[in-house]
């Protein structure tokens, strides 16, 4: 950082052709400011090129030289001192000591903003240049105020470009064109740091560096989409080849960019439905591709396995889809980007980070033309996380599919709402799809009136493009659900009594204790050759999770060949919603409306001809108090009644749902989704217990400040960037998590080195500084979250090669052939143990009880 007393001394000026850019590996001086800008520049043109015609016309005239100009800053003595070796090739080492460049200011982005800032001279256009100091992903602020020497070198190299690239920009940004540019420069930049496309040391003429630039695109994926034209809807969907009436009014309604909701039960064909549009939208090029969006990494990578079909079948040239969460970049088998810092300085390293994270990792589903994954890698589009722009302009003119909107709380939903109109002004396409979708947010995500009257027919498709349009569907033949309510013991015996007949049940529990107590109570209950038990949540290591994910979603599936004679699944949320299970009976904790109803359609999800239940049953588990207890129950009583779930599910919605069920026998679907879903979240005409009140009240004070603190984090001129990591700016929680490496066993080599023998087998080298893909995959696939308080303790300062792998709160559990685990120095016992069938096991009567306990599940 400079030192103010130091400013008024003389810097002598250096020709501008000599400041170096990157370094080579050994430490000594590579690719020119100059050439490294021109390169960037021309691949900032490369990927305009691949935009549609509407997007352009969002534009200013030249965009490409913001793109160009973002290094510019570099020509400055505070950054070409970092480098030793071309102070002492030039000769200005004494020079440098005397005149104090190491005390100028070093950050070469912001200095990149004050020069063309000066150029722009207007405080209007100052936006334009403040997206170019932010194309390290933090924005520097919309004017900088600096005057550093060798101002007349970069001027010049400014106009230098701006000859090549064409004007800056002389009219006022708006939010949306501003921020989209911003992640062009980036992901230019990125690609035009890339060492095996883009040599140090190489002098080409602009016509070659121009063919570089789309050469290099081409290798990473960034194309042009294009699709074989006039498929119908049976050659898009071999399997199903005539159209339902929902499919063909979607076909119909949706034509142009918009936004467009989807209504209609579980396993009805939303998902082909809003496929089909898809692919006329980019046949008639009014779309560049497509981002699936999930609540979760499980149904993400359920709706993957599906998608790559279809876009095999749509896609004249290569169209692979790319997965995108928090843990799909351990599927990635493409090498990462050759990217070499600028120099050793912490922020030139993490920049660098940055780029290969984007290109090696899931995060390059949102720049490619088709991707799926969570809705928290687009949701963090319009947040101040780092590089929140790059994810803008990777969504830029897709198709944008939001599935299970209903899912969200208010917090994300705030940020959900956000996004809708951030892709409307980048001219995208958002679709959403739900089967449990209430009036009052269907109004909040088309942005209608109050008093606007909306249709009650269900299946529905709605649109606002100017104006409602709204398209009833054929009404369906229902199926009568029977409901049983239950409450207290017994339930284990039923269930295995049932699948000894031959059902598959699924038992759906709210938080991961009471999954693996259920467990536990079905394997003491069962004998010798009866059928099987299995456990799904979220507190498994990531490889096992996703092996007994697969098995059950495979067994429990549409055409599965696998299909038990008779077994009990238990399971957190995880099985909740968009995957493909299909169970012969259902037990259920008490939940909000909406979300029983999506576990109700895991319930005879397919025909099959020989059911081993005559009719499709359900039991839900509701607190032992009857109706009148419940009424006149205190805030506490009503707490210890609802459990553990009231730690999961807000305390009113819970009892507002049970107020629809506990009575209720049997329940007509799809017809009575709207009305019992309006009875629980509408206004109650009946005057409710003053405890009720309470909560109610509670719950609407706890809704204002989510919603203020999402839009809060949304400003993105005036807070700091904020960490880009899945679920920690887009869920709301109270509840912190941290991450621990379960190893067999763990051998120190040296002081900078260790080996690991990882719960999975496999074994591996971890450096205290050297970072390697497959170390990284091979730790990764071995990590588990849990409560961060419950190794609190153990998370203080982690070893160096842990830190340098993994970058949330983490340590390390070491498994003793007793299951018990201890900690690093394999001595003190932590509070947890291992099964492989149950996952991490938490005793509760070892750790102290904190107030933020909780046993909420996580995905």
């Amino acid at each position: 950082m400079p030192a103010p007393r130091r400013m008024n001394i003389t810097v002598t000026e250096v020709p501008g052709e000599i400041c170096w850019a990157k370094t080579l590996s050994n430490g000594s001086p590579g690719i020119s400011v100059r050439d490294h800008c021109l390169n960037v520049g021309c691949v900032a043109e490369a990927l305009l090129g691949l935009l549609p015609e509407q997007l352009c016309e969002l534009l200013p005239k030249s965009p490409a030289i913001l793109a160009a100009l973002h290094d510019i800053g570099k020509m400055s003595p505070g950054f070409q001192v970092k480098c030793q070796d071309w102070l002492n090739c030039h000769r200005l080492s004494e020079l440098a000591l005397k005149e104090c460049w190491q005390l100028r200011e070093s950050d070469h982005a912001k200095i990149s903003q004050s020069t063309t800032q000066k150029r722009l001279n207007q405080s209007k256009l100052n936006p334009w240049a403040a997206i170019i100091g932010a194309h390290h992903g933090k924005i520097k602020g919309e004017r900088v105020s600096l005057s550093e020497p060798w101002e007349t070198e970069r001027l010049q190299l400014l106009d230098e470009l701006t000859k090549e690239f064409g004007p800056l920009p002389d009219d006022n940004p708006d939010d949306a064109t501003l921020w989209f540019l911003a992640g062009l420069i980036t992901v230019a930049d990125w690609i035009g740091s890339d060492e095996n496309r883009f040599l140090q040391n190489a002098r080409w003429s602009i016509t070659e560096r121009r063919e570089r630039a789309v050469s290099a695109l081409q290798e990473n994926g960034l194309t042009r989409t294009s699709v074989i034209k006039d498929l119908a809807f049976k050659d898009l969907f071999p399997l199903t080849p005539q159209a339902n009436n929902l499919q063909d009014i979607v076909t119909e309604a949706i034509q142009k960019p918009g936004v467009y909701i989807i209504e209609a039960p579980m396993g009805y064909g939303k998902t082909e439905a809003a496929l089909k549009a898809v692919y006329q939208l980019v046949e008639a090029e009014q779309a560049t591709g497509l981002y699936f969006a999930l609540p979760t990494q499980v149904t993400s990578n359920r709706i993957y396995l599906r998608l790559q079909p279809f876009i095999d079948l749509i896609c004249s040239n290569s169209g692979d889809v790319r997965l995108c969460h928090g843990a799909s970049w351990l599927f990635d088998a493409k090498p990462p980007l050759r990217l070499r810092a600028a120099s050793a300085d912490a922020e030139a390293q993490t920049y660098i980070q940055d780029g290969r994270s984007w290109f090696a990792s899931s995060k390059r589903a949102l720049l490619a033309p088709f991707g799926v994954g969570t809705i928290d890698q687009a949701l963090l589009g319009v947040v101040a996380s780092k590089h929140f722009f790059v994810r803008q302009f990777g969504l830029a003119g897709k198709v944008v599919i939001l599935d299970e909107i209903h899912t969200y709380d208010l917090y994300t939903s705030t940020l959900v709402d956000e996004l809708v109109k951030r892709l409307r002004e980048l001219e995208c396409t958002v679709i959403i799809l739900s089967a449990t979708l209430t009036k009052q947010r269907r109004r909040e995500l088309l942005q209608l009136d109050d008093k606007q009257p909306l249709s009650t027919a269900y299946p529905l498709i709605s649109s606002r493009n100017g104006q409602l349009s709204e398209w009833p569907c054929d009404s369906l033949t229902d199926r009568t659900i029977n409901i049983r309510c239950v409450s207290g013991n017994g339930l284990v015996e039923e269930a295995l009594e049932k699948a000894h007949r031959g059902a598959c049940v699924l038992w759906i529990r709210n938080t991961v204790d009471n999954a693996q107590e259920s467990y536990r109570a079905l394997k003491n209950a069962s004998v010798e050759g009866g059928p099987p038990i299995a456990l799904l949540h979220s507190r498994f290591p990531f490889f096992r999770r996703e092996e007994l994910e697969n098995e059950w979603i495979d067994r429990l599936g549409k055409d599965s060949l696998q299909r038990p004679s008779g077994c009990v699944l238990v399971s957190t949320q995880v099985a909740e919603q968009s995957v493909d299970i299909d169970a012969d009976m259902l037990i259920s904790d008490l939940a909000p409306t909406d979300m029983l109803l999506q576990r109700i359609g895991r319930l005879w999800r397919h025909k099959r001809a020989n059911r081993p239940c005559t009719t499709p049953d359900v039991w839900i588990q509701i607190p032992s108090l009857d109706d009148k207890a419940l009424r006149s129950a205190n805030k506490d009583e009503l707490y210890e009644a609802l459990g553990k779930s009231a730690k999961v599910y807000a305390p009113y919605v819970l009892l507002r749902s049970l107020d629809q069920w506990r009575n209720c026998t049997e329940i007509r679907l799809p017809s009575q989704t709207r009305p019992i879903l309006e009875a629980t979240y509408c206004d109650s005409e009946v005057q409710e217990p003053e405890t009720w009140t309470q909560l109610r009240e509670e719950l609407e004070q706890q809704r204002e400040k989510m919603a203020t603190q999402a839009l809060g984090i949304t400003r993105v001129w005036t807070i700091p960037a904020l960490k880009d990591e899945e679920g920690v700016q887009t869920r709301y929680s109270s509840f912190p998590t941290a991450q621990l490496l379960l190893l067999n066993d763990m051998e120190q080599l040296d002081a900078n080195s260790v080996r690991l023998q990882l719960l999975n087998g496999d074994i591996t080298i971890a450096y205290d500084f050297d970072w390697d893909v497959n170390v990284a995959k091979a730790i990764h696939r071995n990590l588990v979250r849990i409560p961060h308080w419950v190794i609190a303790e153990q998370l203080n300062r982690p070893p160096r090669w842990l830190a340098n792998y993994v970058h949330q709160p983490v340590t390390v559990g070491i498994i003793r052939t007793d299951g018990k685990i201890s900690g690093m120095n394999n001595e003190l016992l932590l509070p947890i143990s291992y099964n492989a069938d149950q996952g991490v096991i938490i005793d509760r009567t070892q750790i102290p009880r904190f107030e933020e306990d909780t046993d909420e599940y996580f995905d």
